[in-house]
């Protein structure tokens, strides 16, 4: 699907990732990456929520970032996500982290 507002340029990826949800933390994959958020595959929280998203990077590490749920996907059950107040940090390390990736 054509997002046409998206204004940030996403890259392919196939991380582990993992968001709290409301009965501790729910794994599943991230398989895109921008500044502005992410797609997580395997995880479903509602629409409109708000939770922390932990991405694991295999040379980086870790990164985490509070981020509210903006669509859901229901083939193969996904949801995207967008950042919310990324600190200088934060926002250092996951342009770090995409430029490993290759653009979407």
């Amino acid at each position: 699907m054509q997002h046409e507002s998206r204004v940030h340029e996403r890259a392919r990826c196939h991380l582990a990732a993992s968001v709290d949800g409301p009965r501790g933390p729910v794994r599943g994959t991230c398989t895109n990456l921008s500044l502005g958020g992410l797609y997580l595959e395997g995880v479903q929280l509602p629409v409109g929520s708000t939770t922390r998203v932990t991405v694991e990077h295999p040379t980086l590490g870790r990164f985490q970032a509070s981020a509210e749920i903006r669509h859901h996907v229901g083939v193969p059950k996904g949801m995207g996500l967008s950042f919310m107040r990324l600190e200088p940090a934060q926002l250092a390390l996951l342009q770090r982290l995409i430029g490993t990736l290759a653009p979407a």
